[in-house]
């Protein structure tokens, strides 16, 4: 692609050498799989960047990033996959313009290409009346006037096409990913039902904040697909790309759209265990946390960091990226932990960095096993 790959993230346990997470078929080598994330007006940076590693994973997948100006002049004929992720969808559409729009339904209905859409770019694919969107999949959604309905990590139940795409969940009655403000499907309008696979129903009542009313996400399907024209189409109301365990759904989520073989990841990235019950995230909570990051016992950053990595606060990793550069070593050391423990691959570059001014024998040591577990976690 013309604008290359970005740095990455990769997956760990608890600083464990681990096997590489990459999978690629048995029987010879296979095709690579090329695959544009969109990065463009709309797209949130940080959900770029995290669906970009997610797809690190996997040894066959050639991750790019793209922008609506690569789009417009051809950039979608060296792709066999585009990913649009979370954000605002109907910014990513204006982005596009009806020039890339028609493109891209080219690029799935007649040319046979694969599109997946995250959160706001599940908004995007969807087949919305009054919301401008792509109508690529066969479902439409719902209570748009509360979409600040709030985060989560939220339970969901796979049904029987779910668990052929997702086998890895049969020995699971539920699973738990990342929610955050995103799409609820439901029918077109005027049709009696989703027209696209459900895949994963939604078992959560999110609606903690924009005074969203109760009874609106259960019952409804977290992620559909659907063969569209010669091509497919996968939709995912959550973040998987940002949920510890559950990252490898989304090369796999690929990997269907793109009519391949739906190949196994690595125990160290595969981790649905991780999840044991529904999380509903307090806006206040987070944010008292944040501003405990700066208080002048290191013991207080610490703990802060603790809260936010137990209740699984997705800015938890994000942030305690920075205090990788903590005046504490033990400060330091402990978010090498956390960033190590959340799979959070992206700060691979910054423990390099640390690690190369680092003085402290122990927080060097635990510098070290980080950097080796996450560096497992990308396919070589």
């Amino acid at each position: 692609m013309k604008r290359g790959l970005v740095r990455g993230i990769a997956v760990c346990g608890l600083f464990l050498l681990l096997p590489a997470a990459g999978a690629r078929p048995q029987g010879g080598a296979e095709a690579p799989i090329r695959v544009g994330v969109y990065d463009g007006n709309g797209a949130s940076p940080a959900c770029v960047i995290e669906t970009f590693e997610a797809l690190r994973m996997d040894g066959s997948m050639v991750p790019s990033l793209i922008g609506p100006i690569d789009i417009f002049t051809g950039g979608l004929e060296e792709l066999d996959v585009l990913v649009f992720p979370g954000g605002s969808g109907s910014a990513q559409n204006n982005s596009l313009g009806s020039g890339s729009r028609e493109r891209i339904s080219r690029f799935v209905l007649e040319e046979g290409k694969g599109i997946v859409g995250i959160c706001a770019g599940g908004y995007l694919v969807s087949d919305s009346q009054g919301y401008p969107c792509l109508h690529l999949i066969g479902a439409g959604t719902t209570d748009r006037e509360h979409d600040k309905r709030g985060s989560a990590l939220v339970e969901v139940s796979f049904t029987g096409k779910g668990l052929e795409i997702f086998p890895e969940m049969k020995e699971y009655p539920r699973g738990y990913i990342q929610y955050h403000d995103g799409p609820v499907f439901v029918p077109p309008e005027g049709a009696a039902r989703i027209a696209a696979d459900e895949l994963a129903i939604d078992e959560s009542d999110v609606h903690h904040t924009g005074n969203s009313p109760a009874g609106v996400t259960p019952g409804k399907p977290l992620l559909i697909c659907q063969e569209a024209g010669r091509g497919r189409v996968f939709a995912c109301a959550g973040h998987p790309e940002s949920t510890t365990g559950m990252r490898w759904m989304v090369p796999r989520m690929v990997r269907w759209v793109a009519r391949r073989e739906l190949v196994g990841y690595a125990s160290g990235v595969v981790r649905p265990w991780l999840g044991t019950a529904e999380i509903m995230h307090s806006d206040e909570l987070e944010t008292e946390l944040f501003w405990k990051l700066f208080d002048d016992d290191p013991d207080v950053r610490i703990g802060a960091l603790r809260e936010l990595n137990a209740k699984r606060y997705r800015n938890g990793f994000r942030w305690a990226v920075g205090m990788l550069r903590d005046s504490s070593p033990e400060v330091r050391a402990y978010a090498a932990r956390v960033l190590a423990e959340e799979e959070y691959t992206a700060a691979i570059p910054d423990i390099e960095a640390v690690l190369s001014q680092e003085t402290e024998a122990a927080c060097r040591e635990r510098l070290e096993a980080s950097l080796v577990s996450l560096k497992g976690m990308i396919a070589q």
